[in-house]
């Protein structure tokens, strides 16, 4: 592994899978350390983590906390305890349950993200944290501004990481699933030319009007809630460029207004 990966950040780099695994787990391990950094919660704090994918910040969670619970709607972590399929909508668990709520992009996916915050507002206890990291309207100007380029060389990417076998995120999903999701050639060029909406929004306007920081603090804005902090993370796009290199540019490019991503900290009343 490379200096400039070990050097990521105080959270834990994976030293697994292919080249863009291992960015998108540094990236992670820099947006958890952000968030972390605004919660006074103890060790015995009781955290759920809202779509936990591939399972890597599941894992940072549980490094840190003794109960730690996560949802997903189609992926299960390798070590599933306390996991649960669900969907924000409609979480499974009782009221005033958790000390601690956390999503790394995942509300700009929900299908009814109001439906969404008023679960979490009811399952987090008074006092209660809720962490969420957005992209930000950089992000998503900067990802169709470059796609024409990095579209196009992530493609050839995975096509070279297939032909040579090297693995890549491990999830705990079917091979069927996996075929289902694999693009066909006329899918690759439509992405190409015209790439699809990133999230749940009717159209690239509206989801780059929504990824802009006083939208998202607007969509926070409830009776209960009292935004703790607003973090700028780290400066990236979605195409991986110069991966492990520049870290501390980057991270300075984020607090200057070049941000691929927040952390929004709010408390419960």
């Amino acid at each position: 592994m490379r200096l400039q990966e070990q050097n990521m950040g105080r959270g834990a780099c994976s030293v697994e899978g292919d080249s863009w695994t291992r960015w998108l787990h540094a990236t992670r391990s820099i947006e958890f350390e952000g968030l972390m950094d605004h919660v006074p919660l103890t060790a015995e704090a009781i955290a759920l983590e809202l779509g936990s994918g591939d399972g890597y910040q599941l894992d940072l969670l549980r490094e840190r906390f003794s109960h730690v619970f996560a949802i997903d709607p189609e992926l299960a972590p390798h070590h599933a305890s306390g996991f649960a399929f669900a969907v924000a909508e409609a979480l499974p668990f009782p009221d005033r349950r958790f000390d601690l709520i956390v999503s790394n992009c995942v509300l700009e996916h929900l299908g009814d993200r109001h439906r969404g915050l008023e679960e979490m507002v009811r399952i987090l206890r008074p006092g209660g944290y809720m962490e969420h990291v957005v992209p930000s309207r950089f992000w998503k100007f900067a990802s169709l501004l470059l796609n024409p380029l990095g579209y196009p060389l992530r493609v050839a990417e995975k096509w070279w990481m297939l032909r040579q076998g090297v693995p890549g995120k491990q999830k705990s999903v079917s091979h069927e699933a996996q075929s289902a999701r694999r693009p066909g050639l006329l899918q690759v060029i439509g992405r190409w030319i015209w790439p699809p909406i990133h999230g749940t929004y009717d159209s690239h306007l509206s989801e780059f009007a929504s990824y802009g920081r006083e939208r998202w603090v607007e969509f926070f804005a409830h009776p209960q809630l009292v935004i703790e902090a607003h973090v700028p993370l780290i400066f990236g796009t979605q195409f991986g460029f110069l991966r492990f290199r520049f870290i501390h540019l980057r991270r300075w490019l984020a607090r200057h207004g070049l941000s691929s991503s927040h952390a929004i900290v709010l408390r419960k009343r």
